[in-house]
């Protein structure tokens, strides 16, 4: 299946590389999924407008593509269940409904379910969710885009008609049109701000004096229906910081008027003016609605408390102009902290993933060099000690020794006690003969089934015979009980036998031959009864 779905991928990735719009990749996507997987029935759903709405839609009359999306047609033959019922869908999963099983995955876009993907295979496929992560992560992106497309698009329009009806009017054309440069001169210095705070300030203290506004104020609102401040104006014209200032937004007749009718200005003559939620005057007053499309996030509040002059023909458009511009600097700054916690935390989740794959290696790099049952060195480990250490040894011109240990009869151990009982001989005997000679540098490693190997590096004929006389006794000392075969013969121990062999290595000699020496040295002890050891002396 692996090999399918890359075969799959491939071919989208590669004929996807061209595709410049959303319809094209739908219609790539569907017809690979036809070709690949024999998938009959597919639809994709995204939230457009904030209603769920039918995209895409491939059944037996083939592939269709709404832009915009359309409501979801109920006599569709791929209509199995209300659309809430998959739209509410968090996760993916798996439905079985009459010869087919119909995968539901929802798509994210920064975690946010944009839209969801629903596929009908046959009862036999094995098509899978998991399979088509890449694939929803990839639609997932291309509907962002074209939806982000289509609202910058929108926002333009309504600039554009904006614009016109400030063009249009008759009313104080000069100031109109002066008004109008302060307008594109504030928003370059708004798009020169890199800091949402200082494009606030700016917002506040360059509206004023350009607009000939007395006092301005931004508000801006959490998803709890709160409103927080930004900067505004004191009662003596001065620009401050206000970001103090918390509440929940007023049952107001500004509120009415441009969240609840969805304008972009409410304006009221001879009202009540306010500072902190605080009656300070009279005189007009304004409140510009901030839009994310249909969605509000915030106010400019505007009046004309310090001199009192009345509000211009003109300035009713030039403060829904600059709202309108004021919203879209918001929503780029938002946008860009929302893309740099996003880089900060995959930052932080790929350096996370690395140091545990690092850790994962290294253990099992130690795994790989430990043996499973006895929990000491493997024969990986000795075969490179021991080639190291003969190459150290040629070069110094050092004696190297290695003995080789093998349980006496341990054959008949496991047949009459079972293989549990000579596993745990095997881990108990390790345990103890490890630990006989510590010296740095030296090897106890278990070097297959019964045996085990002690490589000493640098220590000479004397010194192995010592180690190999340590070991006896060892054995002697930790009497493992041994199943007798004759009751007669007393108690009886488990016992080992040993090789042993010291060489200065040379050029002709080899490693080969060293170890070959030591492995006759021991059947020589096995042949001399056992439970003792035997030295391999050079010719």
């Amino acid at each position: 299946m692996n090999e399918k779905i890359n075969v799959f991928y491939q071919a989208v990735a590669k004929q996807c590389s061209n595709a410049h719009s959303l319809r094209t990749i739908c219609e790539l996507i569907c017809r690979n999924l036809i070709q690949h997987f024999s998938v009959n029935h597919l639809q994709l759903i995204i939230k457009y407008n904030k209603e769920w709405k039918l995209l895409l839609d491939l059944n037996s009359e083939g592939i269709k593509y709404h832009f915009p999306p359309i409501v979801m047609p109920k006599n569709n033959e791929y209509y199995y269940k209300s659309i809430h019922y998959y739209t509410h869908k968090t996760e993916a999963s798996i439905d079985i409904v009459e010869n087919h099983r119909y995968l539901l995955i929802p798509l994210k876009h920064h975690s946010i379910i944009i839209g969801h993907l629903t596929i009908a295979v046959p009862l036999t496929s094995t098509l899978f969710p998991k399979h088509l992560i890449i694939l929803t992560s990839l639609l997932a992106a291309e509907i962002k885009s074209i939806v982000v497309k289509q609202t910058t698009k929108k926002n333009s329009i309504r600039r554009i008609n904006t614009e016109k009806e400030l063009q249009s009017s008759q009313q104080q054309q000069q100031s109109l049109l002066n008004q109008l440069q302060s307008m594109h001169d504030i928003s370059f210095q708004l798009w020169r701000s890199n800091s949402m705070k200082d494009m606030l300030f700016i917002a506040i203290d360059e509206g004023k004096k350009r607009l000939k506004i007395d006092r301005m104020a931004i508000f801006l609102f959490d998803e709890q229906k709160q409103m927080h401040g930004t900067f505004g104006t004191d009662i003596n014209g001065n620009t401050v910081d206000e970001f103090y200032f918390s509440s929940a937004i007023p049952d107001q007749w500004y509120a009415t008027n441009t969240l609840k009718d969805k304008e972009y200005i409410a304006i009221q003559e001879n009202t009540p003016l306010y500072h902190d939620l605080q009656q300070i005057g009279f005189g007009w007053s304004a409140y510009i609605a901030l839009w994310d499309e249909d969605t509000p996030i915030g106010w400019i509040a505007c009046d004309n408390l310090i001199t009192g002059q009345p509000l211009g023909n003109y300035h009713h458009q030039l403060l829904k102009q600059y709202g309108f511009i004021v919203s879209q600097h918001i929503l780029r700054l938002q946008a860009a902290d929302n893309l740099i916690k996003l880089n900060h935390d995959l930052e932080h989740r790929v350096q996370s993933r690395t140091q545990a794959l690092n850790k994962a290696n290294a253990q099992l790099q130690k795994l790989s060099r430990i043996d499973a049952l006895t929990n000491i060195a493997n024969r990986r480990v000795f075969d490179e000690t021991i080639i190291a250490e003969w190459r150290r040894a040629h070069r110094q011109e050092l004696p190297l020794s290695l003995l080789i240990l093998d349980i006496d009869n341990f054959k008949t151990y496991n047949d009459k006690l079972g293989h549990a009982a000579g596993d745990q001989c095997l881990k108990t005997i390790a345990s103890v003969l490890s630990k006989v000679e510590r010296r740095a540098g030296t090897l106890f490693a278990r070097y297959g089934g019964e045996e085990f190997v002690l490589l000493l590096p640098g220590q000479d004929q004397q010194a192995a015979i010592n180690n190999a006389q340590r070991l006896i006794n060892a054995m002697h000392q930790l009497a493992l009980p041994f199943p007798c075969l004759d009751p007669n013969n007393g108690k009886a121990i488990v016992t080992i036998s040993i090789g042993v062999s010291t060489i200065i290595p040379s050029q002709t000699t080899t490693y080969c031959d060293f170890f070959k020496h030591v492995d006759a040295a021991l059947y020589q002890a096995k042949a001399d009864g056992k439970n003792c050891f035997r030295v391999h002396l050079p010719n």
